[in-house]
């Protein structure tokens, strides 16, 4: 029993806990996403510097919801908006993006400026995609 209770609680950590995987070593359904986020986020958020993959906030593979955070790079916004290996990331720079993907949906917003939208944003994903489950907890709490 105790074995199979260990077993769970790993393969919980494992759906939950994407966060800061290399751009690499994601799935390509996943990056595919990712590299839509990027295009998006830098047209309309992009200012001068590259914005680029950081880390996947959220994945809720049941209601088809990702949330990634993008932020600034060395690279500057004339760079291909893609993945680029090559810019590094610029931790405390902003604008920082998260951009939630809901079935095809792609939503780019400024952080912490939208937090209001993105909680509506994910609101809005969670409840057209059907009911909670009771005890699953709220993801609102990711935006942020």
């Amino acid at each position: 029993m105790r074995g199979l209770l260990f077993l769970l609680s790993a393969l919980f950590l494992l759906e939950s806990t994407d966060g800061h995987t290399e751009y690499e070593q994601l799935s390509q359904h996943n990056t595919e996403i990712i590299d839509r986020a990027i295009t998006q986020a830098n047209e309309e958020h992009g200012l001068t510097q590259h914005l680029d993959y950081d880390s996947i906030l959220h994945v809720n593979r049941e209601k088809r919801m990702l949330i990634v955070l993008l932020k600034p790079t060395s690279c500057d916004n004339t760079t291909p908006r893609v993945h680029q290996k090559d810019c590094k990331i610029q931790d405390q720079a902003r604008p920082q993006v998260s951009c939630v993907e809901c079935r095809g949906s792609m939503s780019c917003f400024l952080r912490p400026r939208d937090s209001t939208k993105i909680k509506q944003t994910m609101s809005e994903c969670l409840k057209s995609s059907g009911n909670r489950h009771p005890g699953s907890g709220s993801l609102l709490s990711w935006a942020m």
